[in-house]
């Protein structure tokens, strides 16, 4: 939500401080991606969650009060390069077929999205005259809300299966697809994946 109001306010104003508040909480979601993706293999557990939140509150200070244009870039898609990896470990290890196309979507979504921006960002001078304009940054913000919107289920799967938890993804009314869990014993918590919400 942080992250949709952020870039309505900076696409609304195009101001550099409503910027921060579109691109700081882009590395605040990968930063919850690495934590969801590498915390079971982090060996003290308290150290992961307060690096990652002093890394996320510092990047924070750093770009409001040093404009990073192409470090922000650079930074973002190294963020997005880390999670690949584990991802891939995900998907090979699941069975769920469902889940997969969870991965594949992600996938498929945040590259078309690339390749928008990119062109867009490339060649909108030569695009601009053209008799229909295929508006590459709007369809960009499109394809990137799905791409968080796959991602963030195919990482709600993950972390079930990492607390232990029988889970699966369905579609919701035949388009979406959400993360559900079965009733069944966490073994951490001792509490049915249902008490637990």
């Amino acid at each position: 939500m942080i992250l949709a109001i952020g870039s309505m306010l900076y696409h609304a104003t195009l101001q550099h401080m409503q910027q921060q508040g579109d691109e700081t909480p882009m590395v605040w979601e990968m930063l919850l991606y690495m934590y969801i993706l590498y915390s079971p293999d982090w060996h003290y557990r308290s150290t992961m969650p307060t690096f990652l939140f002093f890394y996320g509150a510092g990047f924070a200070i750093v770009h409001a009060l040093v404009r990073l244009k192409m470090g922000f870039k650079l930074h973002y898609v190294v963020l997005c390069l880390l999670c690949v990896p584990r991802m891939y470990k995900y998907y090979i290890h699941t069975k769920d077929a469902s889940a997969k196309r969870l991965a594949k979507l992600y996938l498929a979504t945040i590259l078309t999205g690339s390749l928008c921006w990119l062109f867009d960002r490339l060649f909108c001078p030569n695009i601009s005259r053209w008799y229909f304009n295929p508006e590459g940054h709007a369809l960009w913000h499109v394809l990137m809300g799905f791409n968080s919107y796959f991602a963030n289920t195919f990482l709600m799967f993950c972390r079930a299966q990492q607390l232990g938890l029988e889970s699966r993804s369905c579609p919701f009314h035949g388009v979406f697809p959400v993360c559900e869990n079965s009733e069944t014993e966490n073994p951490v918590t001792g509490a049915s994946a249902k008490q637990m919400g």
